[in-house]
């Protein structure tokens, strides 16, 4: 993962001070660099600061794990942290689309992201939560989400599922899986593609947000050597990020670059031990407009002991994916900052950059049964098409929102966990709160940069289940 650009000092130094940063510069257009960037442009500190959003690929980007048909939306956490932000962020996910210019005064956070669960873009059909055996996670977030219930006078919607028969009821298929959990009809889905387009719509509008199409091939690091002046605190030998350097040789510098590049995020920075690119599975079915009417209104159901999700069809498909360990394509690369060693880094492989790549075999016939018990009538139904996405995975599932502790004016906003994007109203505000160094204290703890784990990254946040990590290119499949 290549770090320092051989010859680093032939653009001249960006300003630096005291003040608010002239420019920051934010890698990636998923959902923590687009909201850190709708964010940061509405804080008044930052009306004069130019902010420009780099992303490898056209938008909206095919293999961007925040590009897709539908995301869970809920509330549904076992850790009280996540439950309250997640409970924030649903407040705004319902609401009407409204716009700011009609706001007197400061412009809130929900000022900013009103609408975009518009327009269908946000369905709360509700959540069935279950699992077998042992089902900790699942009963502590019924807990919380009781008590959120509870305190809003509506306790006696969030209902304990307690056998499969109560379980065959709520999920209105037909089918059951898990044998304990619950309901609550205060989550939902949400349409990820057309709220990442809502978004970016709102992008456009900020005059200080520039949006650029380009791959970044590398962070722009620089030593602070001998003959140089360091500032305060500063020694020979500190290092700081001068910007990037793109892969058609360009380098933009900026006062902050916010590595918010989700998956590839472990390419242009050494995160070993701290976060890696695993690929999840899930497939997508073809329903008549009978079968649609008849299931559209059907909660989304998860089932944490196997993983297994399935969601309401809409525009005549149906989804079903897999929230387990995933898949690593383990490749290597050279490190610049390590004078070319070697390193080893699990990279994304994507319908993008390999055209027809298919889920592997095991995985289709796993999710062909999953959904022939989840939704009976489907059951043998030929898959219109499969995808791997891929998340940025830490080893406790908690995000990496934090600046660097040894490298100057680099942040990160990234290892999503496969759970990032419900989060979106909130998300950005967040993020902007680290970079000025207001993040609260909880979240700070919750998502700062962290010493590596020893060995292979693996998340064991009681979400996940299912066979170990496996290598992807032992069971690669393309479409013939």
């Amino acid at each position: 993962m290549p770090l320092i650009p051989p010859n680093p000092s032939i653009v001249e130094e960006p300003r630096s001070g005291d003040g608010p940063p002239s420019s920051i510069i934010i890698i990636g257009s998923g959902v923590f660099g687009l909201t850190t960037a709708l964010s940061l442009s509405h804080r008044p500190a930052y009306a004069s600061t130019i902010i420009t959003v780099i992303d490898k690929s056209p938008f909206p980007a095919a293999d961007g794990s925040s590009i897709d048909s539908s995301r869970i939306i809920r509330a549904d956490y076992k850790d009280t942290i996540y439950a309250r932000l997640a409970a924030e962020a649903l407040e705004i996910w319902r609401l009407p689309e409204r716009s700011c210019d009609d706001v007197v005064g400061d412009v809130s956070v929900a000022d900013i992201y009103a609408g975009v669960g518009a327009q269908n873009r946000y369905s709360e059909s509700g959540l069935v939560l279950v699992g077998d055996g042992d089902v900790d996670y699942v009963m502590e977030s019924y807990k919380n989400m009781k008590a959120q219930a509870d305190a809003l006078g509506v306790g006696e919607s969030v209902r304990c599922l307690d056998d499969k028969d109560a379980i065959r009821e709520a999920m209105k298929t037909g089918g059951v899986t898990g044998s304990k959990g619950y309901i609550n009809p205060f989550s939902g889905w949400a349409d990820a593609q057309a709220a990442m387009v809502w978004v970016r719509e709102q992008c456009k509008k900020r005059q200080n947000i520039k949006l650029v199409e380009g791959e970044v091939e590398m962070l722009w690091v620089k030593k602070l050597s001998e003959t140089e002046e360091g500032g305060e605190g500063q020694v020979v030998g500190t290092r700081k990020v001068e910007g990037v350097v793109m892969k058609n040789g360009d380098m933009l510098s900026a006062d902050i670059t916010v590595l918010a590049a989700g998956a590839w995020s472990p390419g242009l920075l050494d995160l070993a031990g701290r976060a890696v690119a695993t690929g999840q599975v899930m497939a997508y079915v073809d329903v008549s407009e009978e079968e649609e009417r008849e299931l559209r209104d059907i909660p989304v159901t998860l089932d944490l002991s196997n993983g297994m999700f399935v969601f309401p069809p809409r525009g005549g498909v149906m989804k079903i994916a897999r929230h387990a360990f995933g898949y690593v394509n383990s490749t290597v690369g050279e490190d610049w900052e390590k004078a070319g060693e070697e390193v080893v880094v699990s990279t994304p492989v994507t319908g993008v950059s390999l055209p027809g790549v298919r889920i592997p075999k095991e995985d289709e016939d796993i999710l062909e049964k999953g959904l022939g018990e989840m939704v009976p009538r489907l059951k043998g139904r030929e898959f219109k098409k499969t995808r791997l996405c891929w998340y940025t995975d830490t080893p406790t599932g908690d995000f990496i929102v934090s600046y660097h502790p040894t490298i100057d004016r680099l942040f990160l906003a990234t290892g999503g966990s496969g759970h990032a994007f419900k989060f979106l109203p909130v998300l950005g505000e967040k993020v902007a709160d680290g970079i000025e160094g207001k993040l609260e204290e909880g979240l700070r703890q919750l998502w700062k940069f962290r010493d590596p784990v020893e060995g292979p990254v693996v998340t064991y946040d009681g979400s996940r289940n299912g066979t170990e990590r496996a290598e992807l290119r032992n069971v690669l499949r393309m479409d013939v």
